[in-house]
């Protein structure tokens, strides 16, 4: 870790994390877990965060208001997650102002766009903020295993920029099959983000980001039917367009399901997991004069495996193609007691199918092994070793007049830190792993049936506010005086594999 910078002060905040508030990690101040007590565990704790904490061993920036109470001060929060009703009369509530950095809850911080008095309570409407706009000196070390079970799902109903959708579907299904189209748009997933440190910038799009869903204007928390809905233990499934999610978690995994509903002609289903073994959380983050020092740490271990099983079926062929990418609006989350900061679990999805010929199907399944720890350690990306447990290209398999493709990619994000659900700042590491498969013609199955497959996989890290180009579109749609800065982060590529079967010339052709 770099020095603090000469007369700064930088204390220590160490997390006992999970709620596990005893064993506290690194020598942390025993006043930090003062003033903790069982409304920090109650269902509002839970959806919208704990509470600030005063303490020596942190300095807030001079233009951060703080508003006593916790999540017993939060009367509402709209359904996108942007606009906080306040308890009027918590200590700090008149000292919101427009252009100030709220911060009520781990959950509430952002800077004020918008700001009203309703019926003696305080409306505010916030933006995002780095994480060394709200912290001026703090010291984040953790070292502490993840109680997977304790972990809730968080529902934002409107979440900007949940979802876009290509502007138009493919044209030629065994073209795009054929020339990987289908993947190129998979890759598509979202992975821009606010980083601080020595994080190198790059673009990690296409550029082809489609059409945002408008998800219209920002609702008063106290409209009926816009508010936030409560934080709850069993798995929610989010509806998006045509397309639903469901994020879940059990004893040693997390997963991602996504499919295409039943409905239509078209019919996707995919199953994304995580197998874990004692899943652990490695931070060290200092924050000196408002500055994150060089040469952080936030790491996560414990990631055993990772897999995948597809399912595609269309009834009417190219017409029934679709492509979809997606933040889902469902995070796994728990506030850390005694402790200004929450934990995070984000997902980001997208998927394209290039399906030809009536009543094609395409299935697909495999496991590889991961060892080793994601994020970033001592300000440099950490990767994982692969190999491979169930092999995808065993698995290919499906009937289809014509070549037929489905590619898909999945990001799994941990994140420790504070501000609103669209732009949640701290320290942060996330899994990209993009998955695409081919299945050949039927008709050329008296010569031979080609089948292929490609696996990539990148990792990512850094401190500061991780959020996609799309959803920060959305925002400034929402917020049009938001003034926040959007960089793009590099992630560090550690597989890429890509195999033809058979190996003949008229596959690879």
């Amino acid at each position: 870790m770099s020095a603090p910078r000469p007369g700064r002060r930088a204390a220590p905040l160490a997390i006992a994390f999970l709620l596990t508030i005893t064993a506290a990690c690194g020598g942390a101040s025993r006043r930090a877990h003062e003033g903790s007590n069982p409304a920090e565990t109650s269902e509002a704790a839970l959806t919208y965060g704990t509470r600030p904490v005063r303490d020596p061993s942190i300095t807030y920036q001079p233009d951060v208001v703080i508003v006593e109470g916790g999540p017993r001060a939060i009367r509402s929060a709209s359904s996108d997650g942007l606009t906080w009703t306040i308890d009027g009369k918590a200590r700090g509530a008149q000292d919101v102002r427009l252009g100030k950095v709220l911060y009520a809850t781990s959950r509430a911080v952002g800077r004020v766009q918008k700001v009203r008095r309703v019926h003696g309570d305080v409306v505010a409407t916030l933006g995002p903020v780095e994480f060394a706009e709200v912290f001026r000196d703090a010291h984040l070390t953790l070292d502490q295993d993840i109680d997977d079970g304790a972990l809730h799902y968080l529902e934002i109903p409107d979440l900007p920029g949940a979802v876009t959708v290509s502007a138009d579907a493919p044209t030629d299904a065994a073209t795009e099959a054929e020339r990987g189209a289908a993947k190129d748009a998979a890759r598509d997933a979202p992975t821009t983000a606010r980083t601080i440190g020595q994080t190198s910038v790059r673009a990690a799009h296409s550029g082809r980001v489609g059409t945002v869903v408008e998800r219209g204007p920002v609702r008063v928390a106290a409209a009926a039917g816009g508010t936030l809905p409560p934080a709850r233990s069993s798995s929610v499934t989010a509806d998006l367009g045509e397309w639903k999610a469901q994020p879940y978690r059990s004893p040693g995994a997390f997963g991602l399901k996504f499919n295409h509903k039943a409905a239509a002609g078209l019919k996707v289903f995919v199953d994304f997991s995580l197998k874990t073994e004692k899943l652990h959380i490695r931070s060290d983050v200092t924050i000196s004069g408002g500055r994150v020092a060089d040469g952080a740490t936030f790491a996560v271990e414990g990631i055993k495996s990772v897999a995948i099983s597809i399912a595609a079926g269309a009834a009417n062929g190219v017409i029934d193609n679709s492509k979809i990418r997606a933040e889902v609006p469902v995070q796994m989350t728990l506030p850390i007691a005694g402790t200004p900061f929450a934990f995070n679990i984000s997902w980001k999805f997208s998927v394209a199918t290039a399906l030809g010929g009536n009543n094609t199907t395409v299935t697909a399944g495999g496991e590889w092994g991961l060892d080793g720890a994601i994020g970033m350690v001592n300000g440099s990306i950490v990767t994982p070793k692969l190999s491979v447990i169930k092999s995808i290209m065993d698995s290919v398999t499906g009937i289809s007049v014509g070549v037929s493709g489905i590619a898909t990619a999945v990001e799994f994000k941990v994140q420790v830190g504070v501000g609103v659900p669209a732009a949640f700042a701290g320290p942060y590491a996330k899994l990209v792993m993009d998955f695409g498969v081919t299945n050949g013609s039927a008709l050329g199955a008296p010569l031979t049936r080609c089948v292929g497959a490609t696996l990539d996989g990148r990792i990512g890290g850094g401190v500061g506010v991780s959020v996609s180009a799309v959803a920060m579109a959305a925002l400034k749609k929402l917020l049009p005086t938001m003034k926040f800065q959007l960089l793009q982060e590099s992630l560090t590529p550690f597989v890429h594999r890509q195999q033809t079967l058979p190996d003949v010339p008229l596959c690879k052709s």
